[in-house]
């Protein structure tokens, strides 16, 4: 069954907070920010000033809610907490609730939109306070879904958004990924749900956006315009045991196999960790859908960080005949830094090409990889005036001499030294010393 027959109903906000309603484990905590929350209050009182708002009624968007079957009295919010947080805390400070919500810890981001909110109803005479709060519990309406699908709770959820701000694609991952974990007990989703909300929003986007989604397209020589919606389905992952192509049985029972792989392997003298996890989670490969995703998740940000401070050596420098601490300025050719746009796409072209090198063959001839890569990823700097995305995406592309292709049907790490890499200067005096060391890494003038 999904949604109800009865399921889809206009509701009062005062007869909806009546309700049973239960924020489940797996939900986010209370994030909005101060002035999202008094953003609410500001529509609210907009409509409230309307002159005819005796005979309207004030539509604050969709709640979806989950009924469990095993639990009938209890109602899960699978979209609106932050709404319906930020109503009661409306309501509450306006003296409706005495019992209502009066959070206590100023780091909280509920307490901090809770003072907001206090500090601007509390400059209002306490006669339109009382019409204020009669106008949100009798005249203002929220559309009330309730299933008892979770998938297709969910699914509502992903098709749509309070005030038109649309979702990011890892927002739609992670719900995705949540309801896949329904065999899960409460207390692992709340802990992945955690985990997840640990990591800030920009860390997430640039771990898809700029490498995962890029590997995975430029692996297949196709193009890499930008992750969007559209394309999550490539990380989605394979489904639960209850499909049953060959496709999935061969990716399932390779999962199922990796722990016990894991467990001997561990035992042994030279076990590494980070490469039996890089076995796991192969960039080639689907994932299980579900937890294993958000594992998948945490150990691509650690194994990006580590490649980071690895990634430019800094005896490179002598190639290039200066001395990076006297020349702060140059050194910025060794630091991958999105915010630098003259070294930003080649920095971002090399690191995934690195990042896919050792997920596939680890540590094995990884400082000659790294030259070469870095050779390879760092020579349109030299080569044009500007570089702009599209000019490493076409590079990424070619599959005469693309690293990502050779990667995806290379048996060895040896093959990176197939890879061609020239250094001809745009014109005399561009990137003189960034040249030199692409010519020192072995990159042919």
């Amino acid at each position: 069954m999904a949604i109800r027959d009865d399921g889809v109903t206009v509701v009062t906000v005062g007869d909806l907070l009546n309700e049973p309603l239960r924020i489940p484990p797996y939900q986010r905590p209370y994030s909005w920010e101060p002035a999202t929350a008094l953003q609410l209050l500001n529509d609210i009182r907009d409509a409230f000033r309307d002159e005819d708002r005796s005979e309207t009624h004030y539509v604050l968007g969709a709640v979806i809610l989950h009924q469990e079957s095993s639990d009938q009295s209890a109602l899960n919010v699978v979209d609106g907490q932050q709404r319906l947080l930020t109503l009661k805390m409306i309501l509450s400070i306006l003296g409706l609730d005495g019992s209502g919500v009066n959070p206590t810890n100023s780091e909280n981001p509920l307490t901090a939109a809770f003072n907001a909110l206090r500090h601007r109803l509390g400059a209002w005479p306490s006669d339109v306070r009382a019409s204020l709060r009669t106008f949100i519990t009798d005249r203002c309406q929220m559309v009330r879904v309730v299933t008892n699908d979770v998938d297709e709770a969910f699914r509502v959820f992903d098709s749509q958004n309070y005030r038109g701000k649309a979702l990011a694609p890892h927002d739609l991952l992670k719900a995705h990924h949540l309801r896949e974990m329904r065999g899960d007990s409460d207390a692992m989703m709340a802990a992945v749900v955690e985990a997840w909300e640990s990591i800030s929003d920009s860390d997430l986007d640039r771990l898809f956006s700029t490498f995962l989604y890029r590997i995975a397209r430029w692996s297949r020589g196709e193009t890499a315009p930008g992750f969007t919606t559209k394309d999550i389905g490539m990380f989605k992952g394979i489904p639960h045991p209850e499909s049953r192509t060959p496709h999935a049985r061969y990716h399932l029972a390779a999962q199922a196999a990796v722990p016990m792989f894991s467990a001997w392997a561990s035992t042994l003298p030279d076990a590494d960790a980070r490469d039996l996890s890089r076995t796991r989670f192969q960039l080639d490969a689907p994932v299980p859908s579900g937890r294993a995703f958000f594992e998948m998740v945490t150990f691509m940000l650690a194994e990006l960080a580590m490649l980071r401070a690895d990634a430019f050596p800094e005896d490179w420098a002598d190639f290039a005949s200066y001395d990076p601490g006297k020349h702060a300025a140059d050194s910025e050719i060794f630091t991958e830094n999105p915010s630098r746009s003259r070294y930003r796409y080649v920095s971002e072209l090399y690191l995934a090409a690195l990042l896919y090198y050792t997920n596939k063959f680890g540590d094995e001839d990884l400082e000659a990889a790294r030259q070469r890569l870095f050779a390879w990823a760092f020579t349109p700097r030299v080569e044009y005036l500007r570089v702009q995305f599209r000019t490493v995406d076409k590079k990424a592309q070619d599959g005469a001499n693309s690293a990502f292709a050779m990667l995806r049907n290379a048996t060895g790490g040896g093959s990176v030294y197939e890879l061609a890499s020239s250094s001809r200067p745009y014109r005399q005096g561009h990137e003189v010393k960034l040249g030199t060391l692409l010519n020192g890494l072995g990159a042919r003038a």
